[in-house]
């Protein structure tokens, strides 16, 4: 059989290449409409110049919010528990043997306000699944831990819980799951606030603090300079790897090898691919954009 070069014009079905690769773009695009799409598209032709994109992804994580606290809520009812209450029993179990903690390490595990630790505190007490003890260290303090109906409950109710959440992402393969987790954690990390003693905190890597953008541009805007996001420079420690670079309180880090950073979940990763090797910051002081060496570490794995 001859085999004949195939034609530059047409394919078998009459259709160009051009024209089948626009196709399978445009269906790639293509999915099917949500709530908020409908929202969108609402926005979009009544006020076409109305920058509405960040709707996208702050009204579908209220969305889901809403159905997944109802779902989840759900299985603590069953056993007369709330989230909040489960919460508590869930870091006490994952302190380790003998389950215990501290009440004010319990209070910052949850970021929580000592009235608020208290009253969870008291509701389990009553209901035997925890006990207050003597703090042999703090006078003053008392030790928070499970009892062995707190153990059991524990033991009952988290199976059941995290078969229910992995049910609840059952529209995502595992791909999609780390991916997601994986976008949520960089949103996340800039609105926690690490603890100066974390070994995290870029203060131990950098040597200097570092307000997320979301900060940045907040400030900067109070300040009446252009709206840029960007890590803040803030607390620049002397000497430090920041200080010998030549950053500043004020200073605006918007790239590291050429890379943009809104994170620090981005410049910790641009520190770890350097290999030991300094950063090429780019860097706005004010309005003007200066390029600045950095030699720094990671920080050490916990």
């Amino acid at each position: 059989m001859q085999e004949t070069e195939p034609s530059q014009e047409n394919t078998s079905n009459g259709t160009t290449p051009d024209a089948k690769a626009s196709n399978l773009q445009a269906t790639s695009t293509r999915h099917l409409k949500d709530h908020v799409d409908w929202v969108l598209e609402g926005w979009e032709k009544e006020l076409p110049a109305l920058p509405v994109s960040p709707i996208a992804i702050i009204s579908r994580l209220e969305r889901l919010q809403v159905y997944l606290r109802s779902e989840i809520a759900a299985i603590y009812e069953r056993f007369g528990l709330t989230g909040p209450s489960f919460a508590v029993i869930a870091t006490l179990r994952r302190a380790g043997k003998p389950y215990q903690l501290s009440q004010r390490a319990l209070m910052d595990a949850l970021q929580l306000t000592g009235g608020t630790i208290s009253v969870r505190i008291d509701r389990l007490e009553r209901d035997g699944i925890v006990e207050r003890l003597p703090d042999p260290l703090d006078q003053r303090g008392v030790l928070v831990r499970l009892t062995t109906t707190g153990e059991r409950l524990f033991e009952q109710v988290a199976p059941l819980h995290l078969a229910n959440e992995d049910r609840l992402l059952s529209a995502l393969n595992q791909e999609e799951r780390t991916q997601l987790a994986d976008l949520l954690r960089i949103l996340l990390l800039s609105f926690d606030k690490i603890a100066p003693e974390d070994p995290q905190h870029p203060t131990h890597w950098i040597g200097a603090s570092l307000a997320p953008a979301h900060i940045a541009r907040k400030l900067r805007r109070a300040s009446g300079l252009p709206d840029i996001p960007g890590l803040l420079v803030q607390n620049v420690s002397i000497p430090g790897p920041a200080a010998e670079a030549g950053l500043q309180e004020g200073d605006l880090i918007i790239a590291a090898n050429g890379r943009e950073i809104r994170s620090i979940e981005c410049l910790y990763e641009q520190l770890l691919a350097s290999h030991g090797d300094a950063l090429t910051l780019q860097v706005l002081h004010g309005q003007e954009h200066r390029q600045l060496i950095l030699k720094a570490m990671p920080p050490a794995e916990n």
